[in-house]
């Protein structure tokens, strides 16, 4: 039970580090997309209102629901743009689908994939992240499981997002981490992965 509080609150900081590049996200369009593409020819484009259908597996409940709102927002708007021959994406006007509370991280270069119809877009990327305490309101939750300092995490993750109709969309973001960190009992790691669901709808 201790180790599976130690690993829950290093899970919910994990929220703060899958992060994607600094500027806005640059979804680069296959090699022989033209240089200039009307907005119209991608039906991605649009601000879309969304919605947090479920985080899999769920957070134990000591962690509260007002945290994990803080982080990973119940509802947000994403905005998709055409600049050029690239689209752009920011999530409740960050670059990061999450909130990263002030956190900072070193983060890979993403792969970019969009689907041929246009439809949907893959977005896979990783990074890592050190911190010698949990930040915010996270370091107030992580006394209660012993005080937990220098963290240390490699993770990876991959974002999908899909038209499912006219004005509707679905995104999946998955992460898989595996770190370290000193608790009360001392040095201990750690490996997990989870599951986050959204449904959007154009504004």
């Amino acid at each position: 039970m201790w180790k599976w509080t130690v690993v829950a609150l290093i899970l919910v900081s994990l929220a703060l580090i899958l992060t994607l590049p600094s500027a806005c996200l640059s979804l680069k369009k296959s090699s022989g997309s033209s240089s200039s593409v009307a907005v119209s020819s991608e039906p991605l484009t649009s601000n879309w209102s969304m919605t947090r259908k479920s985080i899999d597996p769920s957070f134990p409940s000591i962690i509260p629901g007002a945290v994990v709102d803080q982080i990973i927002p119940r509802s947000t708007t994403w905005t998709v743009s055409l600049s050029g021959s690239q689209l752009k994406i920011t999530y409740g006007g960050r670059n990061t689908w999450f909130n990263p509370l002030g956190m900072s991280v070193n983060v890979k270069s993403p792969t970019i994939s969009e689907g041929s119809d246009k439809n949907s877009v893959t977005i896979s990327g990783g990074g890592t992240i050190s911190g010698s305490r949990l930040p915010g309101a996270l370091a107030l939750v992580g006394l209660a499981a012993g005080n937990i300092s220098n963290i240390k995490v490699t993770y990876t993750d991959t974002i999908v997002v899909t038209l499912t109709g006219d004005n509707q969309v679905s995104a999946v973001i998955t992460y898989s981490a595996d770190g370290s960190y000193t608790g009360s009992k001392g040095p201990d790691s750690f490996d997990n992965s989870a599951t986050v669901k959204y449904t959007g709808t154009r504004k």
